[in-house]
């Protein structure tokens, strides 16, 4: 669960939007102008790499160079410990062939192999040897061995060396010299994003093919929250790239197994809309086809005009993004951050235009209106250009739409109570009429749907809706998790699916209860998990203490680590949540936390900024009326070092 995109939206101020029609983007691409790299990083793999793990990596690699993934990049951990003769030398007992026969065996494949070299006096991991102060010699010798593309890091600067300069300052005197040293005949990644450098402001004049734009320097985390952070990161910085100079966001996480296929395929979509590096993390076997090996799309990421997507519209949870494509063409995308599904929608201007999603292949014509429902942390990607084509009209064809402004969540069901669920047909694109529909609603082995309203109808105009609602019961006995509902939309033009997901939970009984004793959800903490009855403890669960604060010991609660999110279902029917809330003891006076109590969307209880020198603090919220009840402990405004946040003796009240 996720907070919607507040710095992403608030840029929509103060960065220019683009306009889908036409583009004033069409600088053309010069020599030297190359298209982000693709291929493989070693990064996993960490101080483990090894000649045999590349030359493997690059017989996996191969079979996708048709595609543009040709890089075979060796992170850290390569170089042996010192010098030798003053030269770099590989890692005796990893690479014991050395660097040049690697890149002679990679060159074999058809690819071409990137080393990391650091712009201080020592490697970023590994122990080796940095090439500060040795850049010419450094840069003839992965030269020699035939290396066809570095990425300098940002390790181990020597900054007193530079008295009175900002890290900016010393970024920029640094980097050019390995970049001229180099020449152009390979290719220059400056990885050397620490918050500081900028590296943005003037990649591009120091001759750097790519640039990083977030602030992490290790593996990152395989997780959906990890990799949108990421983009967000990315994409305010995106005004600064453009042909042969891009914004590297790090690399992709397909086929490490943290997230969906659907998250996969939504970073690969955020990527190369962004035209930026797809550099896999994971084995090149291990990566999933079905996501890394779409040529349309990755056609978008490689055209040669090279001007990344910006946001048309964003409201921090639904995204529209524009790219000019080299044929005048454009790329569209619709990114739902949010966790259910959503409908999203753009003008493309006055018209007839046709509309490939690259992911399916389906084409469609509309009058000037892209929309689509976008399942929960989906990106669709389309092609559109100017066309007279005859294809069927865009239809948005919505399963379970939100009920409300800003319903971010499943729709939840309970077990053995019957729920209305609404599917609509809108014959968005407006270019012919649909005749002949027919809607039929899926859902998983023994729940019941049933039609309240006719699933059929005879036609709808450009512009018409036709909505059924569903009479939908799960089994008394269904799984209390979320659930897929399916539906098909047939008329005479072709079919169409649709789909959406429902949470099944269970609201309180009535009186008073200890929600500790319920199950919750959703739920996120900072470190380890949440602990029911004891304090947060460590990384391992079960590790909690007695919940203390102030001395005071409580049988019953919560223990957290702020930031923390704890979410129930309600359906409606409670009024009150109590808790004493406080940082437990066993941090000591360290600590600190905001405790916050949530209705729906909106915050109705807070403690304030409470630490570990203070004694608890009564907390009582109504939640009268809602759906949803959450609870969040927030940063005190520090680092989130010891903020073991306990919600204490915590209860709620409901008829």
């Amino acid at each position: 669960m996720r907070t919607p995109t507040a710095a992403l939206a608030a840029a929509l101020l103060t960065l220019p939007l683009i306009a889908l029609p036409g583009s004033a983007d069409t600088a053309p691409t010069g020599p030297g102008e190359a298209p982000p790299p693709m291929g493989w990083s070693s990064r996993s793999l960490g101080c483990s790499v090894t000649e045999a793990a590349v030359r493997q990596a690059a017989d996996a690699l191969a079979p996708l160079a048709p595609l543009g993934y040709r890089h075979v990049v060796i992170d850290d951990c390569w170089l042996a410990a010192q010098r030798s003769g003053g030269a770099l030398a590989p890692d005796p007992a990893r690479f014991p062939g050395g660097i040049a026969a690697l890149a002679g065996y990679v060159h074999g494949k058809g690819l071409k192999l990137g080393l990391s070299l650091s712009a201080g006096t020592r490697a970023c991991a590994g122990g080796g040897p940095g090439s500060y102060g040795s850049e010419a010699a450094d840069a003839g010798q992965v030269k020699s061995w035939g290396v066809d593309h570095v990425r300098y890091d940002w390790c181990a600067i020597p900054t007193a060396d530079f008295p009175g300069q900002n890290v900016q300052q010393i970024a920029q005197a640094l980097y050019p010299r390995m970049r001229q040293a180099l020449g152009d005949g390979v290719a220059f990644a400056m990885n050397n994003e620490d918050g500081g450098t900028v590296p943005w402001l003037w990649a591009r004049d120091a001759g750097a093919a790519t640039w990083r734009t977030n602030v992490v320097s290790r593996p990152l985390p395989d997780s959906y929250a990890a990799m949108v952070d990421v983009w967000e990161t990315n994409q305010l910085r995106v005004q600064y790239a453009g042909p042969g100079s891009h914004a590297d966001p790090d690399l992709l996480q397909a086929g490490r197994g943290g997230m969906t296929e659907t998250e996969y395929r939504t970073q690969f979509t955020l990527w190369a809309a962004a035209a930026a590096p797809l550099i896999l993390q994971a084995g090149p076997a291990a990566a999933p086809a079905a996501v890394v090996a779409n040529p349309k799309v990755i056609a978008v990421d490689q055209d040669p005009l090279g001007v990344p997507a910006r946001l048309v519209s964003s409201d921090g949870w639904y995204h529209v993004l524009s790219r000019p494509l080299r044929n005048g063409d454009r790329a569209v995308v619709l990114f739902n951050e949010s966790d259910r599904s959503a409908t999203i929608s753009t003008s493309l201007g006055a018209g007839r235009w046709r509309a490939e999603e690259l992911w399916t292949g389906a084409v469609a014509s509309t009058r000037g209106t892209l929309s689509a429902q976008v399942p929960a942390h989906a990106a669709l990607l389309y092609r559109v250009s100017a066309s007279r084509e005859q294809a069927p009209p865009v239809v948005t064809f919505e399963v379970d739409p939100p009920r409300f402004l800003g319903d971010d969540r499943p729709t939840t069901l309970e077990p053995g109570v019957t729920s209305e669920i609404v599917t609509r047909v809108v014959n968005t694109g407006a270019t012919s009429r649909l005749r002949d529909l027919r809607v039929a609603l899926n859902v998983p082995d023994g729940w019941q749907a049933e039609p309240r309203t006719p699933a059929t109808a005879a036609g709808l105009d450009g512009g018409e809706a036709f909505t059924v609602t569903w009479a939908v019961t799960p089994p008394a006995g269904a799984e209390r998790r979320n659930h897929d509902l399916t539906a098909t939309l047939s008329h005479a033009g072709g079919a169409q699916d649709g789909s959406a997901v429902v949470a099944v939970a269970q609201a309180p009984p009535s009186g008073t209860s200890h929600l500790g004793d319920l199950p919750w959800t959703a739920v996120k903490n900072y470190f380890g998990p949440v602990e029911k009855d004891t304090s947060n403890g460590g990384k391992a669960a079960g590790d909690g203490l007695p919940i203390t604060i102030g001395g005071v010991r409580y049988a019953k609660g919560l223990g957290a680590h702020a930031p923390a999110e704890i979410e129930y279902y309600l359906a409606g029917r409670c009024t009150t949540v109590r808790f004493e809330a406080g940082i437990d003891d066993e941090v000591g006076s360290a600590g600190s936390a905001d405790f916050e109590v949530w209705a729906d969307g909106g915050r109705v209880a807070h403690s304030g900024v409470l630490t570990g020198a203070q004694p608890a603090r009564k907390v009582t919220a109504s939640v009268a009326g809602a759906r949803h009840v959450r609870l969040v402990a927030t940063n005190g405004g520090d680092n989130a070092t010891s903020d073991h946040a306990d919600f204490a003796d915590l209860t709620i009240t409901c008829q």
